[in-house]
């Protein structure tokens, strides 16, 4: 194999890496927000007086990590990697409907929650699997 066929594999596991690298990093974020800030408002009345979130935080979240997700997801399905790809695709429907879904805001958080959980493990599992063939791109 020559340097530059080298180069060139290893540029897609690198941009495969950072972007599941993000999409973990972005769950993880999801999952602080909907478990840590409720129980930090709750303890300060002072802060949740103050402290106003918009309603279109939860929109742009899942406007930024979905097509990331989606891309990722779908690649693991093309590696015939289908209960990642179902599983991302079930936490990526649940913060969506979360989003939309008329509910109480516990509700909210529990969906929230579940689909960021179901979305983390999808993206640890993709990147595993890939790392564990000795693939270098999902």
């Amino acid at each position: 194999m020559t340097m530059d066929r080298l180069t060139a594999t290893a540029r897609p596991a690198r941009t495969a890496d950072v972007a599941e690298g993000v999409a973990i990093s972005a769950s993880i974020l999801c999952l602080i927000h909907c478990l840590a800030l409720p129980v930090l408002l709750a303890g300060s009345p002072w802060l949740s007086r103050t402290m106003d979130l918009p309603f279109d935080a939860h929109l742009w979240i899942v406007l930024l990590a979905g097509p990331v997700s989606a891309w990722l997801l779908s690649r693991a399905a093309r590696q015939h990697r289908i209960g990642i790809f179902a599983a991302g695709i079930a936490g990526l429907g649940c913060l969506v409907l979360a989003l939309i879904l008329p509910v109480s805001e516990p509700m909210e958080a529990v969906i929230s929650t579940l689909g960021s959980l179901m979305l983390a493990s999808a993206h640890v599992a993709n990147w595993m699997a890939r790392h564990d063939q000795g693939q270098h791109c999902a």
